[in-house]
């Protein structure tokens, strides 16, 4: 069964891409100098890697005992995503590095490590690691989507889309978005994902959606409305035959004088008569423009919405 395309979609604006706090750990006897390093190779990398708008925290920090401190880090940062690289100095000037990557306040954190790397080539040391911690939705060029509706299917540009945990990544840009609601009615609308940024779709509530009790559909409102302007229209058109009918009646008593021996109308007579069929005329010929419009209208409508049905 079609089911008619509803414009119930309530999106939230597009917002700026998420913000990302890059901080560096002191793993034991790392210098300033060290952790400025450190902290630059990993801005650069984040910056080139992800599409987030990267604050870099200045500094040395202390050393988190647990994941908590992170998540405390990253709140104090305010900030969407945290990247803590706990830096500690090896051996022939060499550090290990750990990598961990914090998205939002309620996760746990994802970690990489990083072993015998000199400072000097830290950068490209840190690349692969750090490529496998960023969200997809958090790449170059990408942007995600949450679906803050319970047991609803999405259709992106035609597609069916798997949703993958709380955020599904998607290129940004503009995107046709269909919701299929639990309750059978479908909602398409015309989204903008931003890139580095979760765009948030809620389903409509039942107050705000035009299926509420006491209100009819947009496709029946549709159709009714298409019936009424089209039969409005047919009326026009049939009262423009009846003009033209009254218009040619007024001047068919109308009796011209053709010669001496035949009785003809009289010149006041004949040219009230031809007024009258001219006021006829132009009164048919305003109904038949009118009523055309009309109907083409009424027409219109119908097909607009058996292909918004049949979507």
């Amino acid at each position: 069964m079609k089911l008619p395309l509803l414009l119930l979609l309530l999106a939230l604006p597009a917002t700026a891409a998420e913000r990302l706090s890059v901080r560096i750990l002191d793993g034991g006897s790392l210098g300033a100098s060290e952790a400025e390093r450190a902290l630059g190779a990993a801005t650069e990398l984040a910056r080139e890697l992800t599409s987030l708008t990267v604050n870099p925290v200045s500094g040395l920090s202390r050393r988190c005992a647990d994941d908590a401190c992170l998540r405390e880090r990253l709140t104090e940062a305010q900030a969407e995503q945290g990247l803590f690289l706990l830096v500690t100095p090896a051996r022939r000037g060499s550090v290990e590095v750990e990598l961990a990557w914090v998205e939002g306040v309620q996760a746990n954190p994802v970690r990489r490590k990083v072993s015998g790397v000199a400072l000097a080539g830290l950068k490209e040391a840190l690349r692969p690691a750090l490529a496998a911690l960023v969200p997809a939705f958090a790449r170059k060029g990408w942007g995600g989507l949450v679906l803050e509706a319970e047991s609803a299917r999405v259709r992106v540009d035609g597609r069916v889309l798997v949703l993958s945990g709380e955020v599904t990544p998607l290129p940004a840009g503009p995107h046709e978005v269909d919701l299929l609601l639990p309750s059978g009615e479908a909602s398409l609308s015309r989204e903008l994902v931003p890139e580095g940024a979760r765009l948030r779709l809620t389903a409509p509530t039942e107050a705000s959606s035009p299926l509420a009790p006491g209100a009819a559909p947009r496709g029946k409102g549709l159709r009714a409305t298409s019936y009424v302007t089209f039969s409005l229209g047919a009326l026009a058109v049939a009262g423009s035959l009846v003009a033209g009918g009254l218009s040619r009646g007024a001047r068919a008593d109308v009796r011209p004088c053709l010669d001496s021996e035949r009785v003809c109308t009289r010149y006041p007579e004949a040219r009230e008569a031809y007024e009258k069929s001219d006021r006829y005329a132009r009164a048919g010929n305003v109904l038949l423009g009118v009523g055309g419009a009309l109907s083409a209208a009424g027409v219109g409508l119908f097909v607009f919405d058996l292909a918004s049905a049949g979507e």
